[in-house]
């Protein structure tokens, strides 16, 4: 067997073996991506209604909770920004590509407020982690 044909199995193997993880991985991005949108809307609509008729000096303290809501607002910007981040390196670990951006990608996945409770992101991570330490997995990225 050539050192070629040996090299395209071992791709193979280990395209099948990030297929479950990097599915996983997308999974908890695209998950992470909603709950910052519905985030986002939430906090936007609800501080619109409920502040509407308060936006004026006479009502004390409505700075202080209107700093709250654009708080919260960038707070879930922030975390679509990181599940914008998580789905592209779930897409590019699938592809075998930028080992280093899918092991950034699982680490974030793990950390608690940023992806979906870590209920999700925690056994995903960690599943990524143990395929990408893998040293027949590291090797065949490209």
């Amino acid at each position: 067997m050539s050192d070629n044909e040996t090299k395209t199995q071992q791709a193979a193997l280990a395209r099948q073996q990030v297929s479950g993880p990097s599915l996983g991985l997308l999974i908890t991005g695209i998950m992470g991506g909603v709950f910052a949108l519905l985030t986002i809307m939430g906090v936007g609509l609800g501080s619109l209604v409920h502040y509407a008729d308060r936006w004026t000096d006479e009502i004390p303290g409505w700075y202080d909770e209107l700093f709250k809501g654009v708080f919260a607002m960038g707070g879930a910007f922030v975390e679509l920004l990181i599940a914008a981040f998580i789905i592209y390196a779930a897409l590019k670990m699938k592809d075998l590509q930028q080992w280093s951006l899918a092991l950034a990608a699982s680490i974030l996945a793990m950390l608690p407020c940023i992806s979906p409770c870590c209920v999700i992101g925690l056994p995903i991570g960690i599943w990524c982690l143990v395929i990408l330490m893998k040293p027949e997995v590291k090797d065949s990225f490209a």
